[in-house]
């Protein structure tokens, strides 16, 4: 155990709660994580996750009192949130400091991100997917100085309309992103592409 790197969790029905407080402690060596299913609380050995680079958390309906745990962790470099949150506002207020990719997908009800100043200051890639309600701009996108690349696939029209064309109201946040781009279904229901860069 104190030499495993990659844990897996996952339950059978979504629905189901993962219980992790069984595990007396993290592997200390752990890389990676995923954990599939209900996180009704964060386990009592989550802070000690020193080494942790990647974690997926799925189906988890985390609430913000739990970012705290997330944030801490010094190493974490790819942090992916898919049907994972249940709430309507995201609030990144401290920490993520090594964080490299942010991917945030099917989070129907959320409407509106904030990410303070100093926060993720190592941020190359940012992917938002799926999330239909959310209307505009991460608020505090322009703190992502080191942002590469910003991907939007299947989000609201109201939030392409942000960026797209140099007059548009949110443009000035996001140009100095090299890399935007659209993912979407055309009418016919292929995947389209367009550069918004």
């Amino acid at each position: 155990m104190n030499l495993l790197r990659r844990l897996y969790v996952m339950v059978s029905d979504e629905a189901e709660s993962l219980r992790l407080d069984a595990l007396p402690s993290a592997p200390p060596c752990l890389k990676s994580m995923l954990l599939a299913g209900k996180l009704e609380t964060v386990p009592h050995w989550f802070q000690s996750l020193r080494s942790l680079v990647y974690l997926r958390l799925y189906w988890s309906r985390l609430t913000q009192d739990v970012f705290p745990f997330i944030q801490a962790l010094p190493c974490l470099g790819i942090l992916e949130l898919d049907n994972a949150y249940s709430g309507k506002e995201l609030l990144f207020d401290a920490g993520f400091q090594k964080l490299k990719v942010l991917y945030l997908a099917n989070l129907p009800q959320l409407k509106e991100i904030t990410i303070e100043r100093g926060v993720m200051p190592d941020l190359e890639r940012l992917i938002v997917q799926g999330c239909m309600e959310l209307k505009t701009l991460p608020h505090g996108i322009e703190y992502l100085t080191n942002l590469q690349t910003l991907d939007l696939a299947t989000v609201s029209s109201e939030l392409i309309h942000q960026i797209h064309g140099e007059q548009s109201v949110g443009r000035s946040k996001v140009r100095h992103i090299p890399n935007i781009h659209h993912y979407y279904k055309s009418a016919s229901k292929t995947l389209q592409f367009k550069n918004l860069s």
